[in-house]
């Protein structure tokens, strides 16, 4: 059974960069040496990956496509993504200044930079595919990195959410909360956020994008939530999202989830 626990990024226009101590929610919990350890030997090969995530990366990478992993951790999608294309060109942003140190330790000439997912260091357009994996649903900024993601990506925007219907977003930390246990001992205090949003919030935020997608494609599924997961919730919509800019054959939203469909 794969753990649910993943990477926290930390996510319209470029702002000025900011530093790793001034960033909105810092990377401490990220740096926690069972992080940090989990990281360095998990998510690493294709078979790590959920269905979900392949059945858009088998068919959207190419030779030479560029790509933008946003909360990277130490870099164990490079390896993912080397497996179904050699050819790609990739760089990794997270939080965390020991998660990146790490992910230049294990990938050598590899670019990898500390940025904060809300405020990331790159032009407008700059990736042919901007992914996040496992790190929306615990950064209470999720809307502005969605913003963020989308303007420097080029072609594709690749990411994950927890769904839910008929009832408000849970973003308190108080509420919702995950444990950072990878090891399957909880120190008693390190939490981060556990998000899950509401169907119709989240497709007013898409709708919302600029430029506005050209094909919005939503792969879900409900699975019960991480033993490592305090909420509400007994179950939630884990969800995969591809949106694409720039194609010439009309709007597009292909929701495939057990939720009525918000359009």
């Amino acid at each position: 059974m794969k753990i649910e626990n993943k990477h926290l990024c930390e996510s319209y226009m470029p702002r000025k960069k900011q530093s790793p101590k001034n960033m909105k929610h810092g990377g401490t919990s990220w740096s926690h040496e069972n992080a940090i350890r989990y990281y360095s030997s998990h998510r690493n090969s294709v078979a790590d990956t959920y269905e979900s995530e392949q059945f858009f990366l088998s068919r959207l990478l190419k030779p030479g496509h560029s790509i933008l992993d946003i909360g990277c951790a130490t870099g164990g999608f490079y390896n993912i993504f080397k497996e179904y294309e050699p050819t790609i060109s990739y760089t990794g942003v997270d939080i965390s200044p020991v998660m990146i140190e790490q992910g230049r330790t294990l990938h050598p000439g590899i670019r990898f930079e500390v940025a904060d997912g809300e405020n990331l260091p790159f032009e407008n357009n700059s990736f042919d595919i901007v992914f996040i994996a496992g790190a929306l649903h615990m950064a209470p900024n999720w809307r502005e990195i969605l913003a963020e993601g989308w303007r420097v990506s080029k072609q594709y925007f690749v990411f994950d959410v927890r769904l839910k219907n008929d009832s408000p977003t849970i973003e308190d930390i108080r509420q919702s909360f995950e444990k950072i246990a990878f090891s399957g001992q909880w120190d008693g205090k390190t939490i981060v956020p556990y998000i899950i949003i509401d169907v119709m919030t989240f497709k007013k935020t898409l709708d919302a994008l600029q430029p506005a997608p050209s094909v919005q494609q939503i792969h879900g599924y409900y699975h019960p939530v991480s033993e490592m997961t305090v909420t509400s919730e007994k179950e939630v919509c884990m969800t995969m999202c591809c949106l694409i800019k720039q194609r010439k054959d009309g709007a597009q939203n292909l929701w495939d989830i057990p939720i009525k469909c918000p359009y």
